[in-house]
């Protein structure tokens, strides 16, 4: 008798964590799992795996939406269901619906609001691979509409942008074999999937900043992520080899972003993992972010310690453009204003010399030149070119006078908002 009760809890406890909770306290509300709001919709959203966080593969025997307990989807309850596995974690467009054919209707019926729930249970169970990113597509084909506060009545949370594509309208029925264009959401719906036993520790959070492999990363970075659905804190490690912590050991972080305390080294590869902790447990096989910072300042970053051009043509690419300072403010000698960017200087001989900046291909660095004579702090303007946009070349020729010292200063055409610089080519050739 003992041992049959005992096998009885087992299984009784074993079908009550046989299910996946994502996000379920929210209450925002959106266009997913349907739209309340229009006649007809058709919705399909990706959880990744990351997010589902599954123990195994397994069958998903039912899902779960929520909205408010007293919302209205009397006219939003011929719901069409399906499932799919897929490789894309968001849709490239309005139209990069995943084909019907790679979806199975699980569902076709009618749904009712249960105390703030819509509780679907397949007939037939879908087999989820626990490999793939799982699809959650639904129909709706009720004619009328609800109005709750004039507004949707389904519960959504942030994520992923672009991971939830709809159609909503008050003309027809869709048709997934081809559906109409949609519009792409920032959001999906908070669900509960039965059937999958759910890890024993939460999902790694999806790190939104800095993304893995980013360049160019300023030294003291804001790195943000999504919220896990459970978790009630992160923990934070960065290093300059995978897994190290020799910038930041396990920070326990309240929220879902966090910056060093201490400025990070330039020009350095670091590896960033964040983990969620859940009633104590943290998150496991977390993958590192791996970005590279900014180069360090540049040496002509200042007036002082402008590069000379004396054998020519000269030819300079400024790839640590980027960290270059506005150091005492912008630049307002010339009549058109400009940043601080960094700087050049050649010796007059009496000789006509053209200066030219160009850009890497698919820069949208918009630069402008001026060229000044005189001393730092004491300059009188020769000439301002720019006349180009983003990524196009500047050029401007000057007529010099012997002994006469000649700055170029090469930033952003900014005049009022400090702007970063980007890598440019300055080629200085005697007339």
């Amino acid at each position: 008798m003992k041992r049959i009760l005992l096998l009885s809890l087992l299984l009784i406890s074993f079908i009550f964590n046989a299910q996946i909770n994502i996000n379920i306290g929210s209450t925002n509300v959106g266009t997913a799992p349907v739209s309340s709001f229009f006649s007809y919709s058709y919705v399909q959203q990706i959880y990744p795996k990351q997010e589902v966080n599954a123990n195994a593969a397994g069958n998903i025997t039912g899902l779960t939406f929520y909205l408010d307990p007293s919302a209205s989807i009397n006219d939003s309850s011929g719901w069409t269901v399906y499932l799919g596995h897929t490789s894309k974690t968001a849709f490239i467009s309005g139209t990069d619906w995943i084909p019907a054919s790679q979806l199975t209707q699980v569902f076709a019926g009618t749904v009712v609001n249960n105390n703030g729930k819509v509780e679907i249970t397949f007939t037939t169970p879908f087999a989820y691979n626990n490999t793939d990113n799982l699809v959650i597509a639904a129909k709706e084909n009720s004619q009328s509409i609800d109005i709750n506060n004039f507004d949707e009545a389904f519960h959504v949370y942030p994520h992923i942008p672009y991971s939830t594509l709809y159609y909503k309208g008050d003309l027809m029925v869709v048709d997934p074999a081809s559906p109409p264009g949609g519009i792409r959401a920032d959001y999906k719906a908070a669900v509960t999937i039965s059937g999958l036993v759910p890890r024993s520790s939460p999902a790694c959070p999806f790190v939104t900043y800095p993304l893995n492999n980013a360049q160019l990363v300023s030294l003291a970075p804001n790195m943000k992520w999504y919220p896990v659905s459970g978790a009630d804190s992160y923990k934070v490690s960065l290093g300059t080899s995978p897994g190290g912590t020799d910038a930041v050991n396990q920070q326990v972080v309240a929220g879902t972003n966090f910056t060093p305390s201490v400025p990070l080294n330039p020009n350095t590869n670091y590896y960033l993992k964040i983990t969620a902790v859940s009633a104590g447990v943290e998150s496991s096989g977390c993958a590192d972010i791996v970005f590279k910072t900014v180069p360090p300042v540049p040496v002509n970053d200042a007036c002082s310690g402008a590069l000379l051009a004396s054998v020519f043509p000269y030819t300079y690419t400024q790839s640590d453009a980027v960290s270059a300072t506005n150091n005492s403010g912008f630049i307002t000698v010339c009549p058109d204003a400009m940043n601080d960017g960094t700087w050049f200087k050649l010796i007059g001989d009496g000789s006509q010399y053209t200066v030219k900046i160009t850009m890497p291909a698919g820069s949208t660095f918009d630069p402008q030149l001026d060229i000044y004579s005189g001393t730092c702090g004491n300059f009188t303007c020769v000439n301002t070119a720019d006349s180009g946009g983003g990524g196009a070349a500047e050029t401007m020729t000057i007529t010099t006078a012997p002994g006469t010292e000649y700055y170029v200063n090469v930033g952003s055409y900014e005049e009022t908002v400090d702007m970063p610089e980007d890598t440019f080519t300055i080629t200085v050739t005697k007339l």
